[in-house]
């Protein structure tokens, strides 16, 4: 039989209270005042009558995301909790067999702040068990009535059942580790395969873009209306689109980072500030270079004179790229060393620092310096979690820091190494593969960016040098009486050049929030967007200056036939 299912505000940890004050109460007084400044605007500007019928659609937007609001962040703890799960699963799997007592348990659940949003959910299991005195199953049906996400709401479902069933709760959670660990990469692949749909969306809606942005550079010349003020327009609706896609992927991919919090070690950053300032260093010495040297002697069009300023920046993303790839390495070969370190403790009783004294001398590929440190610093017997600590920091991996600190707290609360070190390193290794594909789609989107800003910038180029032609031949037609005057309008020569100046800024800047799309979607350091960034700007300049030539080549025989028209006429 289905359970019910707790109200929307519950779900997101609203209070209808909260919401009025902080929500609702704000979004209304908004959308009266803007009503007021709409109703108003037009007895001191001119606005068209269908221009000011569209503009009472506005006050309806603060309305609309305060009735989005607690759905919204609903769906935002869903996803949190979604990414947590094979964590929080492996979390509770290993404590199950320490010496602590279930209450127990369940606080070391909810003070851990690498599980949140399921950590403060956890806290309210507990006050159930420890303050109110309720069994353990029922706590978890109650927190599976009030969770916004299936998968965990399944989970303690099961556990309930299962406790309520005298199972232990430790050879549970054993078998329970493949159905989570199976949930959620259902969940992963289905967000994998959200990124592959949207790929399609996305590129069907640059295609509009460009659509609108030809018609925005051509249309002027029939339609008479202000070429400039509708390039603004586009710059505005072009920056409301990228900026819509990088919270779409934001909000929808799982969060599953590469870099740990602790990653920037002295001898990294000052890996990185090197090459940001041999970055600035080597702008500085381009931008030098093309005012005195390549701008007197070339005419280099404007947005190819920016990449080439630009273009030093692209060492310091790629030194980025490079740090995160050999933490990316790590990860790889992170399984293999928890696996021998826990069992190596289980069988022979010895201690951590002697087992990795024995394990430094093995080959774990890039993480045995890591181990050697390690090792050094556990050997000095002075403080065994700061060492764990340095030993995460070092391998900068975000997976590293959270299954360390699992395997560490366990193994302190009397938990047994070679179920910790089996549990740990099966889900690792899921979650490397499932990180593969993730790697995968990305690059397949990173080649559709890369495309499409390409198209795009041949288009854009294109129709701005069809207008431009346009202008220039019917500037010198000379035609008796107004007809050709009433049905073509010449933008002014500052218009195009400033309409010119708008496009470059749109392009830029569709190459610039698309970089960050990029890392969004696959989790790594934003500054390796920098080096996408440049490379984007390249392709952009390039596809702009072979859609300029193209169109000047193409416009030749209208060069040549409009004068002997304009001559008949």
């Amino acid at each position: 039989m289905g359970r019910k299912k707790a109200g929307i505000f519950t779900q997101s940890d609203l209070t209808i209270r909260s919401y009025l004050k902080a929500v609702l109460g704000p979004s209304i007084a908004i959308s009266v005042v803007l009503f007021i400044i709409i109703s108003i605007a037009p007895r001191f500007v001119g606005i068209p009558h269908m221009v000011s019928i569209a503009l009472y659609a506005i006050p309806l937007l603060p309305l609309i995301y305060a009735v989005s609001y607690p759905y919204a962040k609903a769906s935002s703890k869903k996803v949190k909790i979604n990414s947590k799960i094979p964590y929080f699963a492996t979390y509770f799997a290993v404590l199950s067999t320490s010496d602590v007592s279930r209450s127990d348990l369940i606080w070391n659940l909810s003070t851990e702040q690498i599980l949140e949003p399921i950590a403060t959910d956890m806290k309210k299991v507990y006050y159930l068990i420890a303050k109110l005195h309720r069994g353990m199953p029922e706590a978890l049906r109650f927190l599976a009535k009030r969770t916004p996400s299936k998968v965990f709401s399944d989970f303690l479902e099961r556990l309930a059942y299962s406790l309520d069933s005298g199972v232990e709760l430790k050879d549970y959670l054993l078998q329970e580790q493949k159905t989570v660990m199976d949930d959620y990469e259902t969940f992963y692949e289905n967000a994998l395969y959200d990124l592959d749909v949207f790929k399609e969306i996305y590129s069907s809606l640059i295609i509009s873009v460009v659509f609108m942005v030809t018609f925005v550079i051509i249309g002027p010349i029939i339609t008479g209306q202000d070429i400039v003020s509708l390039s603004i327009f586009m710059f505005v609706l072009i920056l409301a689109t990228e900026i819509g896609v990088l919270v779409v992927i934001k909000h929808k991919m799982p969060e599953d980072k590469i870099w740990s919090e602790t990653a920037m070690i002295p001898i990294r950053k000052s890996k990185i500030i090197k090459a940001a300032i041999i970055s600035i260093i080597g702008m500085i010495i381009m931008a030098i270079l093309y005012i005195f040297v390549i701008k007197p002697r070339f005419d280099v069009p404007l947005l190819m004179s920016i990449a080439v300023v630009l273009t030093p920046l692209a060492y310091v993303g790629k030194v980025i790229g490079n740090e995160e790839e050999s933490i990316i390495i790590k990860d790889e070969n992170f399984p293999a060393f928890i696996r021998s370190l826990s069992s190596s403790l289980a069988a022979s009783g010895a201690s951590l620092h002697l087992v990795l004294k024995y394990l430094s001398s093995h080959d774990f590929g890039t993480l045995t310096h890591d181990i050697r440190n390690l090792y050094r610093r556990v050997a000095m017997r002075i403080n065994d979690s700061r060492a764990w600590d340095y030993f995460v920091s070092d391998t900068g991996s975000w997976l590293i820091s959270i299954f360390s600190e699992i395997f560490k707290k366990s193994i302190k609360l009397g938990a047994e190494p070679d179920y910790v070190g089996m549990v740990i390193s099966r889900n690792f290794e899921r979650l490397v593969r499932l990180r593969r594909k993730r790697q995968q789609n990305v690059a397949s989107f990173k080649g559709v960016i890369y495309g499409i800003t390409g198209a795009f910038a041949f288009s854009v180029a294109a129709a701005f040098q069809v207008a431009v032609y346009m202008n220039y031949l019917f500037s010198n037609i000379q035609v008796s009486g107004e007809f050709l005057q009433s049905i073509i309008f010449v933008p002014s020569s500052s218009g195009l050049r400033l309409t010119s100046y708008i496009l470059v800024a749109i392009l830029l800047l569709h190459a610039f929030l698309s970089s960050f799309s990029i890392k969004l979607a696959d989790g790594g350091h934003l500054g390796i967007s920098i080096y996408h960034f440049v490379i984007l700007t390249w392709i952009a300049a390039l596809s702009m200056y072979i859609g300029e030539l193209a169109m000047k080549k193409m416009m030749t025989f209208a060069g040549i036939l409009w004068p002997l028209l304009g001559v008949i006429l």
